[in-house]
């Protein structure tokens, strides 16, 4: 039994059974004989989110289900869940169009989405979410499509938390946006060695940049302490590296006069940042591409602590990677259609992740996204974490 290889190598499924759809009337036949033999169901897709294998049930495979129909008249693609983004941003670019796709081409399109879908310019676009208009869905016994209209309790919770048990998503119809006056790429300074503590300057000026900026300018910030390892760029290795993401949507005029304080601010060593294309829109966080083994968190916040910011900067040890996200704009505004995203409210999103295996256990890489994650205030509700920067197994002891 095979089935699609996973982004995610660090989780392994062992179905009794795997079933490879080409279509929407596989998933059903599936889901019905697994209804009917009291088998549990995975669906996998590209294995990106993938938090628990399939451990003797059925594996539904949907990495085939990749049809795709742009129609430029109405903004829209139709997108079968194989399709990635990276594939959506391919369709609809000739037209003049872009998705509200996310920082990783390679992720697929419904899983994203039902974490809300934290878009490269989610200030200005508001959440992925609030521009689906349709989920297509298979269940025991047939199809259905939910909308707003047809049924908007469930439509909501597709947006945001995903389908009920039983359900498959099999495909969903998004609304696409203009790509005029689009910018974008990343400002990059390396810090220092990897094994020993960083400059915190840059990332506070980053921060204090984000206090100020309007809507039509969404940034994130990362910071990587490469090992020391012959596989990466000589100009990498053993360097710890923070590198602002930019997406801007008014131009490049707008954007430029926008960047110019924390330009200023930091000698930056390289700064791509310039009119953007959204079939390079990968340039803007430079994400890694290949599969591996990870696992992380996040909080979400009101604001960023000082002493935390400098956490970020200041720890030795295994590889571990932090990420900010500045929120707001859009994204804090009420959907227009109720969905069920997260954290609209939240300032930041700070997330953790850290790569594990036979040289650095799990339960070690756990310690290091706990330590990063401490030096950050939750906020006093009851959204402190958001789905879609949940990685990996679950920390020891936890279910």
């Amino acid at each position: 039994m095979t089935s699609t290889p996973s982004f995610q190598t660090g989780i392994t499924h062992r179905p009794s059974a795997v079933v490879t759809a080409t279509g929407a009337d596989d998933v059903v036949a599936a889901l019905t004989r697994a209804d009917h033999d009291g088998l549990a169901v995975t669906v996998h897709a590209t294995g990106h989110g993938l938090r628990r294998p399939c451990d003797g049930g059925l594996l539904i495979d949907t990495a085939a289900l990749a049809e795709m129909t742009v129609d430029p008249r109405t903004r829209t693609v139709r997108a079968g869940v194989g399709a990635t983004w990276g594939d959506v941003v391919a369709a609809a670019a000739p037209h003049g169009l872009r998705p509200p796709h996310g920082s990783a081409p390679s992720v697929g399109v419904a899983g994203y989405l039902f974490g809300g879908g934290l878009g490269l310019a989610v200030r200005a676009d508001g959440w992925a979410a609030d521009h689906v208009r349709a989920v297509e869905i298979a269940r025991a016994g047939g199809t259905v499509t939910v909308t707003a209209e047809s049924d908007p309790a469930y439509f909501a919770r597709l947006r945001g938390t995903g389908p009920d048990d039983g359900d498959v998503v099999t495909a969903v119809v998004v609304g696409l946006l203009g790509s005029d006056g689009l910018v974008g790429g990343g400002l990059v300074r390396v810090l220092g060695a990897a094994d020993a503590p960083g400059d915190p300057a840059a990332l506070h000026a980053w921060a204090d940049w984000t206090a100020t900026l309007p809507d039509d300018v969404t940034s994130g910030v990362s910071v990587v302490p490469y090992p020391d390892l012959p596989v990466l760029p000589p100009h990498l290795r053993g360097r710890r590296v923070l590198r602002v993401g930019v997406v801007g949507t008014g131009g490049t005029g707008r954007t430029d006069a926008l960047l110019a304080p924390l330009r200023a601010a930091v000698a930056w060593d390289d700064d791509t940042v310039a009119p953007l294309d959204p079939r390079a829109s990968s340039r803007v966080y430079a994400e890694p591409e290949v599969p591996h083994a990870y696992l992380g968190d996040d909080v979400l916040v009101d604001g960023l602590d000082p002493d935390g910011l400098d956490r970020v900067v200041s720890r030795t040890g295994p590889m571990v990677v932090t990420g900010i996200r500045h929120l707001g704009g859009a994204a804090g505004r009420a959907a227009a259609v109720a969905d069920t995203v997260r954290g609209r409210d939240a300032a930041y999103c700070v997330n953790v992740l850290a790569p594990f295996g036979d040289d650095v256990p799990a339960a070690c890489a756990w310690s290091g996204v706990d330590h990063l994650l401490d030096g950050f205030s939750p906020r006093a509700t009851a959204e402190v974490t958001h789905p879609s920067f949940r990685y990996g197994p679950p920390r020891p002891g936890t279910a």
